[in-house]
């Protein structure tokens, strides 16, 4: 059985037992009311409730509620409700009819009793049940009337004391109307019933149709990959999906009911309405063309996000709210912009081979020149201090050369690749810079060393990765401060084999945030000594490693240089 099916039957049953426990009350409710005003009027008749003749009408009495409790009992056991309906009707026919009995036949004034009892039917079995209960009425009151009428019972008179009628006229027209109005009741209660089941049926059907939809609605937004938040007009955010709360790094209880000016400082919902242009053809305004906005997680990561913004229409031209939707652009801005420095670092290298060629044979021929100079017996001061300078120029421009150069190797070549504890390295770049001075007194350096993991490289170039990045760390401090170098394993980001991360954390001024995307490009430097390649190559060589580089800065807090090396585990050919 489908699941849909099941729900159906289920809500049905639950729907039909519902009913009986109605007909069960309301049988029981109409009993004790019958009673009560049927003692209250004897009583004030004859003022004698415990005579003889009201005794069968507590035995009477006494059978229907027994029956009707040991009915609202056993209906918890019951799995067939139509078979246990039908039982219950027939009671009530039989017990409408013993009333009639009781209380004098024809001149009894209880003959109505059987219309709440097609009506029952009608309720639980519709027009078929209601016609066939309507018939059993006709049929015990027509058998009833004329066994009276040819003398074959006397009906008791427990209630009232009434004349017997013989007139045959006056019997049959009071059986054929009864039996008129029961099959009335029976037709228009049962085509009442038929069309209120249709209708209780159509309507649970929508409930559940609309349920399913809302259900797949839910599973479509909370499996989109983008996030999506409503907004209400007066800017108050009523749901976010699970991508919207796993980005922004918020729960849910932190994200709906809070303004979205709380969330997002630099977006105002009241000026969308004026930004989104009104579509060509309706004039309704209906999308925002997609943009961009800077979003802080409540942990400090900066993310840049792409959204767009569409309106919820209540009417014509009435906005009811707004659909924020959303993606994170970090990890694509950063591919981004690392194809650009690749680009630039390229066209840098192809600078670097056309200025060798063009100026490292006149550097020579300059530099032996000014060798000869050097060497003559002169010894005028300022002529031994102009070479000094000359030579001093020329080994610099050297210096320059070799860095273009090193711009200029763009092939990753892995021939030199060998296995590096980087904890060795970095304590030896540490003891050559406290030998040459550079970490003074007021440097304060830390190493947090959580193991002491290898990888797999080239030995030169990653002591000239480091050399340059603890060097510039310190140069950034140059009244002192915290130097603190971690080193750890950690999952790749998108491979998930291991990796060997290097943080170099300093305490300076940081890196203003309109330069910071700047600070490997070539030339770029903000020393007044600097050429701006060292960095440039410390990129170049860390993507000769195939490694990444991720750059963290504050102003006034410092700068966190995080390198990523792939570990010697992840290279099992290595060994």
């Amino acid at each position: 059985m489908k699941p849909e099916l099941s729900v159906s039957v289920a809500a049905a049953d639950a729907s039909f037992k519902e009913k009986l426990k109605g007909l069960l009350f309301f049988r029981l409710l109409l009993a004790i009311l019958f009673l009560f005003l049927t003692l209250i009027a004897q009583g004030g008749r004859e003022g004698d409730l415990l005579s003889a003749r009201l005794q069968p009408l507590y035995f009477f009495s006494c059978i229907l509620f027994l029956f009707t409790i040991v009915a609202a009992f056993s209906l918890e056991r019951v799995r067939r409700y139509r078979r246990f309906a039908y039982s219950q009707l027939l009671f009530d026919v039989t017990a409408v009819t013993v009333l009639i009995y009781l209380s004098g036949g024809l001149e009894s004034l209880f003959s109505f009793l059987y219309m709440p009892v097609i009506i029952s039917a009608a309720l639980l079995l519709y027009r078929r049940g209601s016609i066939f209960i309507a018939s059993l009425c006709s049929l015990s009151y027509g058998l009833l009337l004329d066994f009276q009428y040819f003398g074959w019972i006397a009906p008791l008179h427990v209630l009232t004391q009434t004349l017997q009628m013989k007139d045959s006229g006056a019997y049959f027209h009071t059986i054929l109307m009864n039996i008129a109005g029961f099959y009335l009741v029976a037709y228009l209660s049962g085509y009442l019933a038929e069309e209120l089941h249709k209708s209780s049926q159509q309507v649970r059907r929508q409930k559940m149709d609309f349920h399913q939809l809302e259900i797949l609605h839910r599973n479509i937004v909370q499996s989109m990959s983008s996030g999506l938040l409503t907004i209400d007009p007066r800017g108050t955010i009523l749901f976010s999906n699970h991508a919207a709360r796993q980005i922004l790094s918020l729960s849910e209880t932190e994200l709906e009911g809070r303004p979205f000016t709380e969330v997002f400082p630099l977006l105002d919902p009241r000026a969308w309405r004026r930004e989104i242009p009104p579509t060509q053809h309706t004039g309704s305004r209906d999308t925002m063309e997609r943009r961009e906005v800077r979003y802080q997680k409540p942990m400090g990561e900066e993310l840049c996000l792409g959204y767009t913004v569409s309106v919820l229409q209540k009417g014509e031209g009435e906005a009811s709210g707004w659909v924020f939707i959303f993606q994170d652009l970090t990890h694509l801005k950063a591919m981004e912009e690392h194809v650009q420095r690749v680009e630039r670092l390229a066209f840098a290298g192809r600078i670097a081979s056309e200025i060798a060629h063009e100026i490292k044979n006149p550097l020579a021929a300059m530099s032996g020149a000014v060798q000869m100079l050097g060497s003559g017996g002169d010894s005028d001061p300022l002529q031994s201090k102009l070479v000094n300078i000359v030579k001093r120029e020329i080994d610099r421009i050297n210096g320059l050369i070799k860095d273009f150069l090193w711009l200029a190797k763009g092939v990753h070549t892995t021939e030199n690749l060998e296995s590096v504890s980087l904890c060795a390295v970095i304590q030896e770049i540490l003891t050559l810079l406290r030998a040459r001075d550079k970490i003074s007194p007021a440097h304060r350096v830390h190493t947090l060393f959580e193991s002491n993991p290898s990888c797999l490289v080239d030995s030169h170039h990653i002591r000239q990765i480091l050399w340059n990045i603890i060097l510039n760390a310190l140069e950034a401090m140059p009244e002192g401060g915290d130097l603190t170098i971690g080193v750890s394993r950690c999952g790749a980001r998108d491979s998930g084999k291991d990796e060997v991360r290097v943080e170099i954390r300093d305490t300076g001024e940081g890196i203003p945030p309109d330069i910071r995307d700047r600070v490997f490009e070539p030339f770029f430097t903000t020393k007044q000594k600097g050429t701006g390649l060292g960095l440039g190559i410390v990129y170049q060589l860390v993507e000769k490693a195939g490694g990444r580089i991720e750059i963290s800065s504050h102003e006034n807090a410092g700068t966190t240089f995080s390198l990523f090396f792939p570990s010697d585990a992840s290279f099992p050919l290595a060994n």
